[in-house]
């Protein structure tokens, strides 16, 4: 760790798997750079895993609830744990991902919160975090506007952590799942729509959801990762390996099918193609979709899941892998790579959010080079590289 005087304490809220993931990266080149980082995680299916796995300093502030009635409660709660570790830890800056209980704590405390969001329908949650936070960051392609304190990056959160610089598919994986190495399988994720986002949203029908997948099933080989428990007939297809080992999956997969977003575009950003099925969408999703062809998104009705389905067979009988290989190769040279977007902004923050307001072009020195992630580089221009 390189010590320097300008050296930041960082406590960074979490709620969901996927945003340890996302500030993986970021929080060991916040900590070269001799800043220190607290995580705090919910404890959420495999939260603590992955944080042990990757020795992170890290508190709890809860198992959470998925009930409505229950959520008010688990706020107060998790408000007064952050808060207790904030007194303790005595953070300069907050960080989290869409988390209404940082921002509350940094309002208490009058320290600056930055967060970031890629939902567009977490309104109760973001009602909350838009009053306490200094600045918010999205994709670029999100489709609400926050106004002054809105900030759009070119990227995806799941570019942190699966980018070639950080993730390498491993060739023999497919033996630790059963399969030999030239065997085709669908991947099928599956959620359990606790989330605030889909508190007030459609859900698919157990029974139709389940008779879609059984049909996929018999058709190819299947594994299913899932957050709600599976019918006796499908049990046999649930993924059994550690779920740190879940982006392997996804990365050995012909096809991804499921409910998630996230692994939705985990799969577009490792050039597999998805199938994500939900009423709701996202602004990632649709751009995934328009612009790089690594997603297609359908509703749970009887003609969309049709629709699917024959997208199903038309995928699992292509050879179109090179064509998605080179979508995401498209999708890598267009975007910025967060990651190391995110240890600059932080680093010098607040110079960072003025530098984005007069420019937003800026962002764009942290793009991908050769597929690779990149750090910052140094230009004459005030608080580049100054962390």
């Amino acid at each position: 760790m390189n010590k320097n005087k300008n050296s930041l304490k960082i406590l960074i809220d979490t709620g969901h798997p996927a945003h340890i993931h996302f500030f993986i990266p970021v929080i060991k080149q916040l900590e070269n750079k001799g800043h220190t980082c607290l995580l705090s995680i919910r404890e959420k299916e495999c939260s603590a895993q992955i944080a042990n796995a990757h020795d992170l300093n890290y508190v709890s502030k809860g198992k959470g609830s998925y009930s409505l009635l229950f959520k008010p409660l688990f706020l107060i709660r998790a408000v007064v744990k952050i808060y207790r570790s904030a007194k303790k830890f005595k953070p300069d800056i907050l960080l989290s991902f869409a988390s209404p209980y940082a921002a509350i704590v940094a309002g208490i405390l009058n320290k600056p919160h930055i967060v970031i969001d890629d939902t567009e329908q977490d309104t109760i949650v973001q009602w909350i975090y838009k009053r306490f936070s200094s600045d918010i960051i999205t994709p670029a392609c999100f489709m609400k506007d926050f106004g002054v304190k809105h900030i759009r990056a070119d990227a995806y959160k799941e570019l942190a952590y699966l980018n070639p610089a950080n993730f390498a598919a491993d060739t023999h994986f497919k033996k630790r799942l059963g399969f030999d190495n030239n065997e085709d399988y669908i991947l099928i994720r599956l959620v359990n729509h606790g989330a605030m986002h889909d508190m007030f949203s459609g859900k698919w029908d157990a029974k139709s959801k389940f008779d879609f997948i059984k049909k996929l099933a018999e058709a190819y080989p299947v594994i299913i990762s899932s957050e709600v428990p599976l019918p006796a007939r499908l049990e046999q297809y649930r993924f059994k390996l550690p779920e740190t080992e879940f982006h392997q999956a996804i990365a050995n997969a012909k096809l991804v099918v499921g409910e998630s977003a996230t692994v939705a575009t985990e799969s577009a950003v490792l050039g597999v193609p998805a199938i994500f099925i939900d009423y709701n969408t996202r602004g990632y999703i649709v751009e995934i979709e328009n612009k790089y062809r690594l997603v297609k998104h359908f509703k749970p009705a009887p003609d969309e899941l049709k629709k699917a389905e024959d997208l199903v067979h038309d995928v699992m009988r292509s050879s179109a892998g090179k064509e998605y290989q080179h979508n995401r190769q498209k999708l890598l040279s267009e975007k910025i790579d967060i990651a190391a977007f995110m240890v600059w902004f932080v680093g010098n923050y607040p110079e960072s959010g003025r530098v984005m307001r007069d420019d937003a072009g800026y962002q764009y020195r942290f793009g991908f080079k050769d597929g690779r992630g990149v750090r910052e580089r140094e230009s004459g221009r005030a608080g580049d590289g100054e962390t």
